[in-house]
């Protein structure tokens, strides 16, 4: 049985890109730097490159900061 892209949750470089509110552009860049969420590909050279929802929202996750007291906050 041959599962579809949607059962998946796969999403193409430019939706994921559109998800993470940055350009497609940007995605490719990271991926050369080994940088941004993990991606695969399907193909033989230079497949299509297919990001899951799943490493989408863990990327997120790993990127999260606690703001430090004092930083940024002004009171009038």
């Amino acid at each position: 049985m041959r599962l579809t892209v949607a059962e998946l949750d796969l999403l193409t470089r430019s939706q994921a890109a559109k998800r993470l509110g940055v350009s497609s552009t940007t995605l490719a860049r990271w991926a050369q730097q080994h940088r941004g969420p993990r991606f695969s590909r399907s193909g033989e050279v230079r497949g299509r490159v297919w990001y899951s929802t799943a490493d989408l929202a863990a990327w997120l996750e790993s990127r999260k900061t606690t703001p430090r007291a004092g930083r940024g906050v002004t009171t009038g």
